[in-house]
């Protein structure tokens, strides 16, 4: 994991469709990570209290990242925090919505939520939460790039998050099911057509096992590649 990047999640729990990560600095100063898969979200609140060592009578801040779903962009001039759940109904599920939060995002608020049994887990650690989505995480690395033009491919198991950014303003926030990887060429070129894009910088980054074969496609039609 690239440095800067790796500031991010320094004392973490990310949350993502796939279960949930721990991350923390170890002794070496190197970021450790835990991964449980889904299915055993329940185990959080015995997890992370181990891999943090929490203490109840001390509370620490964590931050909670999440990564369940991208979120939702608002432009600022039409944003009302009262309607926040009525954003989140037209393009989400939120049968078992429990909370929502928004972080600024360039012109934007970006808006994202929990579910109600996500919600209660994490209020039942005994940590100070401090609710993050990833995709602001992901903006702020472009950001301090500085690149003029640039997009980031945040690969997972199942999904890429793609996110680009134009003159340090989001252009797009996007998640796509990962299938083959020429669909994730045709994504990232696709995006270069639709919002403009000349030559962009685009960084890469694996959460998981890196793929040699998608690198070397990317590398082929894109002309600024920078692996992660």
């Amino acid at each position: 994991m690239d440095t800067t990047l790796s500031n991010y999640y320094k004392k973490s729990i990310r949350l993502t469709p796939n279960g949930f990560s721990l991350f923390k600095v170890n002794d070496n100063g190197k970021v450790e990570r835990h991964d449980v898969p889904a299915g055993e979200n329940v185990l959080l609140t015995t997890k992370a209290p181990e891999f943090f060592g929490m203490e109840t009578a001390t509370p620490q801040p964590i931050d909670i990242i999440v990564g369940t779903h991208v979120p939702m962009l608002v432009p600022d001039v039409i944003y009302d925090e009262a309607r926040a759940k009525d954003y989140l109904n037209m393009q989400f599920d939120i049968t078992h919505y429990g909370q929502h939060f928004s972080d600024q995002l360039g012109h934007y608020r970006s808006l994202y939520f929990l579910t109600q049994n996500e919600y209660d887990t994490i209020n039942h650690l005994p940590c100070i939460p401090h609710f993050i989505s990833e995709g602001t995480l992901l903006y702020r690395f472009l950001c301090e790039k500085g690149e003029s033009e640039a997009m980031l491919l945040s690969v997972n198991d199942h999904y890429v998050d793609v996110i680009a950014t134009h003159g340090g303003e989001p252009s797009f926030v996007n998640r796509l099911t990962r299938t083959e990887n020429v669909d994730v060429l045709y994504y990232t070129l696709n995006c270069m057509q639709q919002f403009v894009m000349n030559t962009p910088t685009l960084f890469v980054h694996y959460f998981n096992k890196p793929n040699k074969k998608l690198n070397d496609l990317l590398m082929k039609y894109h002309e600024k590649v920078v692996l992660l």
